[in-house]
């Protein structure tokens, strides 16, 4: 029996979902939220899973062709909000779902443009030049001849040479446009009584080669590694060609890791402890320490309000809240309501939580963002947040 799902697909000019059907190596393997990738019209795009459906609103289907992650990147919660701020908000479902994806996962669809054979004389000048960039550079993707073409209605040109053979075209994904941070790294590759018979024969005697290199291998001793290399070139005063070196004598092996890039190593902070609370901090705790308990078990809580002067201990409140839901296995969202009050925020909630803080706001960088995203996002699926427990200030 045939499998249909309901897709909407990564377009933000489409609006709407979609039929599709699983073929028959994919059966059993999709579930909802899943990220595949389908066809939709000439290209490939990806998209995510709404939910099954037992007839499908088209008579002929077209199947779900790859599967991107064996694990689902959204919630059924989430779906239902995506679909509550499409109508809300009169906008294609495909944009509010696209708001929850982490950076570098989704990728838009592009056309792959290969020359077939030798172009004939008769041919316009835009496509001449179209052709002869094509020759010279090989396969290139629209995107890429939009940047060497410039402002050239080059697709028009484009089309009769497909049709008559001598361009190819083929739909892909795009690459994402962030990636891991990838830095050289260096580790001891012998033991540390051989590092003591080379140290002598690194170089020339006398010459800066020779104090660099022996420099590098006595930090080495120090800290085996890996390490990254613009450690120890700040150390040392080395250089790449002194690390090549030194792994040619078989004394050091080099390498690649990637780096987290935390933008809350920007941020300079000390660690806290709960203060001692007042009377009236005490009180107003109590109520909300009984609104968590009471959502754990299932019960509707109202919000809760707030209200004092700055100075009188409300991010106190905060800070114990989120440490109740931590403890209850849970996970915390703060939101806080003005960008230029979140390096005294962020402060205060890691110096209470080291280490258990992901920073988004919109003055991080891709790659930064790319970064926490990736880190945290994964593993935030697996301990949702304690939810709904609002708190307003």
């Amino acid at each position: 029996m045939t499998t249909y799902l309901e897709i909407v697909v990564n377009l933000p000019q489409v609006d709407g979902v979609f039929h599709y059907h699983l073929p028959p190596e994919l059966e059993g393997e999709i579930r909802v939220g899943h990220l595949v990738v389908v066809p939709f019209g000439r290209q490939m795009v990806q998209g995510v899973v709404l939910g099954f459906v037992d007839q499908p609103s088209v008579t002929k289907t077209r199947p779900v062709e790859e599967l991107v992650d064996p694990q689902a990147v959204l919630t059924p919660h989430q779906i239902e909000l995506a679909r509550d701020m499409a109508q809300g908000n009169l906008a294609p479902l495909s944009v509010c779902i696209g708001l929850m994806l982490p950076p570098g996962l989704d990728q838009r669809a592009d056309v792959l443009y290969t020359a077939q054979q030798a172009a004939p004389t008769s041919l316009t000048p835009t496509q001449k030049r179209l052709t002869g960039l094509l020759d010279k550079r090989g396969p290139l993707r629209g995107a890429q001849i939009d940047r060497a073409m410039g402002p050239v209605n080059w697709r028009t040109a484009i089309r009769p040479l497909v049709k008559r053979g001598l361009v190819a075209t083929r739909s892909i994904l795009t690459e994402p446009k962030v990636s891991p941070k990838i830095v050289r790294t260096v580790q001891l590759a012998c033991l540390p009584s051989m590092v003591e018979e080379a140290l002598a024969d690194l170089g020339r005697p006398g010459s800066g080669a020779l104090e660099r290199r022996q420099a590098m291998m006595r930090f080495l001793l120090r800290d085996p590694g890996p390490v990254n290399v613009s450690w120890i070139y700040a150390e040392s005063g080395g250089n790449l060609s002194d690390l090549r070196f030194l792994s040619q004598r078989g004394l050091v092996t080099l390498g690649e890791s990637e780096v987290f890039r935390d933008p809350l190593d920007r941020i300079e902070f000390q660690p806290s402890q709960k203060l001692e609370l007042t009377h009236d901090q005490g009180q107003v705790w109590e109520k909300v320490r009984g609104g968590v308990q009471a959502a754990m078990r299932g019960d509707y809580v109202p919000p809760f309000l707030l209200h004092g002067v700055t100075g009188s201990g409300k991010t106190e409140i905060y800070l114990r809240a989120v440490d109740e839901a931590l403890g209850l296995g849970k996970q915390a969202i703060v939101l806080v309501p003005e960008i230029a009050l979140t390096p005294q925020t962020v402060r205060r909630f890691v110096g209470r939580f080291p280490g258990q803080v992901g920073l988004i706001h919109s003055g991080l960088s891709n790659g930064e963002r790319y970064a926490v995203v990736n880190c945290r996002w994964w593993s935030a699926r697996a301990a949702p947040c304690l939810c709904p427990f609002p708190i307003w200030r």
